[in-house]
């Protein structure tokens, strides 16, 4: 990409944001966009984004506009910076689609008003839904996890095919058990897989221009509401159809999804804890696989319940079956 003027920076993130008011630092380059592009005077464009005359007129004699308002310009990225935010990008599209396609799952197969799914992603916490009976309490929290990457040791590892195996971190068990104890909700993991559908993968269908502009925005030691950005370039994503979020939903909605309860996966954490934690077996484990998780491995086949399945026997049979499943440890 060569190193364009901070107008095609602006241009770039009109789609993304839009018409309204651009969150900050970007504002101050939306509103030299309207003096230089548009004609509009520098007190209205200060106005419009929320900025002061003062601010907009020394942006206007800044040498360079980008430098000025981020504190870098396209000269200090390099590939690493690129690259990280191509796959950040890919892993969020991948995720929103996962929810996306759960939605649609759960609506196809409950077609009822008396079991709500309720939406809590905007919290950004450990729960991405709430299902509420015909009252409006809340019965279960929903996690949805998307694994994308085949084990490929895990034959030889946790005794389990490298096609049947998810691997679920330990902490995370962990901290559902005590949100489950602390509400007496029950918490449940939506989990889907697609090993050709990788964060990279995704990323590296991306325009070229989206992602350098969001990597300056992330590398920008001014900007504030990073993850802001994040989700309003895949929200630009979504809306605007392109290719890489259709082709990555077309292979969700293809992919087989599972349900695991806290209550199970602690169970069988605690059968086949030095089977399936391998970590366990390994002396210096931490120093041998820098960053790695302490990981619970399941079998997709074995260990989890068929999505469909779960919200079969929820709408038929009701709560108090899933409630006997549970603690029976069957789902």
């Amino acid at each position: 990409m060569t190193e364009p003027h901070w107008q095609e920076f602006v241009s770039t993130l009109e789609p993304v944001f839009g018409d309204g008011r651009w969150p900050k630092p970007l504002h101050l380059l939306r509103a030299l966009s309207f003096v230089a592009g548009d004609g509009q005077s520098p007190a209205a464009a200060a106005r419009a984004q929320g900025t002061t005359l003062a601010r907009l007129g020394k942006l206007m004699g800044a040498e360079d506009c980008l430098v000025d308002v981020l504190g870098l310009s396209w000269g200090d990225l390099d590939s690493g910076d690129i690259q990280r935010t191509r796959q950040m990008l890919g892993q969020l599209l991948v995720g929103r689609c996962a929810e996306m396609v759960f939605e649609d799952i759960y609506k196809e197969e409950m077609r009822t008003n008396q079991l709500d799914l309720v939406d809590l992603r905007e919290s950004r916490s450990d729960t991405d839904y709430r299902v509420l009976n015909g009252s409006g309490r809340p019965i279960y929290r929903l996690n949805i996890k998307f694994h994308g990457s085949r084990f490929r040791r895990a034959a030889e590892l946790v005794t389990l095919s490298p096609d049947d195996c998810f691997a679920l971190a330990t902490y995370k068990i962990y901290g559902a058990l005590q949100k489950e104890a602390k509400e007496q909700l029950p918490y449940i993991f939506a989990i889907v897989g697609d090993p050709e559908l990788g964060g990279e993968v995704v990323g590296d269908q991306l325009d070229d221009h989206v992602v350098t502009a969001a990597a300056l925005v992330v590398r920008c030691p001014k900007a504030s509401g990073k993850r802001d950005l994040e989700d309003s370039v895949v929200n630009y994503l979504v809306e605007s159809d392109d290719q890489a979020y259709l082709a990555a939903r077309a292979r969700i909605e293809r992919a087989d999804w599972y349900v695991l309860s806290a209550r199970r996966a602690q169970t069988l954490l605690r059968e086949k804890l030095f089977e399936r934690v391998y970590a366990l077996r390994i002396r210096g484990f931490a120093k041998v696989f820098r960053g790695a998780e302490l990981d619970m491995h399941f079998s997709l086949s074995q260990d989890l319940t068929p999505l469909r399945t779960f919200l079969r026997i929820l709408k038929e049979e009701g709560q108090t079956k899933v409630a006997v499943m549970m603690t029976n440890g069957d789902l």
